[in-house]
């Protein structure tokens, strides 16, 4: 009954101020990480990933990243990379990690203006190409919006040069910070063009991965961008455990089903009704559960369907009416 991951949120604070952050923002950090990691290990977790917030903002970071990497098969960090330097690069080396994802959002104007902070796009850059020359797994996200969209092409090539060749793409969803803008969320049409970029780029390089990091509704894309369209492990074979140990659906909707602290996944999943259905595939709109299609995409992302109707089980932004 243990998730295959977990994503656990080392702290809320962060050093940037993301328009597009899903997250609160809000200066607090965990005081019972050791605990939740801990318990984490006992279920038999196989794989975790520290995020936040900035995780290294986290004052015990590096022992809780130590710890981790003991504990768990497999560690990754999501970072915006501003406090990669070459220390944190070989203790990254010397302890497996196994992989870091970092934050990277157009070029320096696009960048520093959806961050909020001057100087964050050289330290995103150069945390990339530092990890690339030292040959950690590493990759970079990209949040789709209305503001960076246009700087996607060359964003990719730029990556591709410095040797980067795993990217996600995340769609912009307007929840946490994310709520107030949600002028950044691109139409269907601007998602379209912006995964046809992307396809073009990986037809270009062979060797280039790309992901789209949240699910998109398969009816809303065309047939040869449907490759791109998957469901949404969250809430079935993956979680969310925020600062203070509770279990969520995923860090978007921030929908609680449990406490790690309190209960095991087993007692947790077996309690929640919204885990059933979810898994079950009833929280979602009456045409997609008639949908021949609904294995690929299982109604799309739900933590959107959330900010846009306030109901979990309404309609993804990007489906398509019939």
């Amino acid at each position: 009954m243990a998730p295959l991951r977990v994503e656990f949120e080392l702290t809320e604070e962060c050093n940037l101020h993301c328009s597009f952050c899903y997250n609160s923002q809000t200066p607090q950090f965990s005081h019972k990480a050791t605990k939740i990691i801990d318990k984490l290990c006992s279920e038999n977790v196989p794989e975790i990933v520290l995020t936040g917030g900035e995780p290294m903002l986290h004052p015990d970071f590096s022992a809780l990243f130590k710890s981790c990497s003991i504990q768990f098969e497999k560690v990754m960090v999501q970072t915006n990379g501003t406090f990669i330097t070459p220390d944190i690069i070989q203790m990254f080396k010397e302890h497996k990690v196994f992989a870091v994802n970092v934050s990277f959002h157009g070029d320096k104007i696009h960048h520093e203006k959806l961050t909020g902070v001057k100087g964050s796009y050289e330290k995103a850059l150069d945390a990339i190409r530092l990890s690339v020359d030292e040959g950690l797994n590493i990759s970079s996200n990209f949040v789709l919006t209305t503001e960076n969209v246009a700087c996607l092409d060359d964003t990719i090539s730029l990556l591709y040069s410095i040797g980067l060749r795993q990217i996600t793409l995340t769609r912009f969803t307007p929840t946490g910070i994310g709520a107030g803008n949600s002028n950044l969320q691109l139409t269907r049409e601007q998602l379209i063009k912006a995964l046809y970029t992307a396809k073009q780029k990986m037809d270009e390089f062979p060797d280039l991965n790309i992901i789209a990091a949240n699910s998109i509704p398969y009816c809303a894309l065309p047939n040869d961008l449907n490759f791109f369209s998957s469901y949404c492990h969250f809430g079935a074979s993956r979680f969310y455990i925020d600062i203070n140990g509770n279990v969520l659906m995923c860090g978007m909707s921030r929908i609680k089903i449990g406490s790690i602290l309190e209960n095991n996944f087993k007692e947790i999943k077996n309690m929640s009704k919204e885990f059933a259905e979810h898994i079950l595939g009833t929280d979602v709109p009456r045409q997609c559960k008639s949908c021949p299609d609904f294995s690929y995409c299982r109604g799309g992302c739900r933590a959107a369907a959330l900010a846009l109707s306030k109901n979990f089980q309404g309609r993804d932004p990007y489906m398509k009416e019939i």
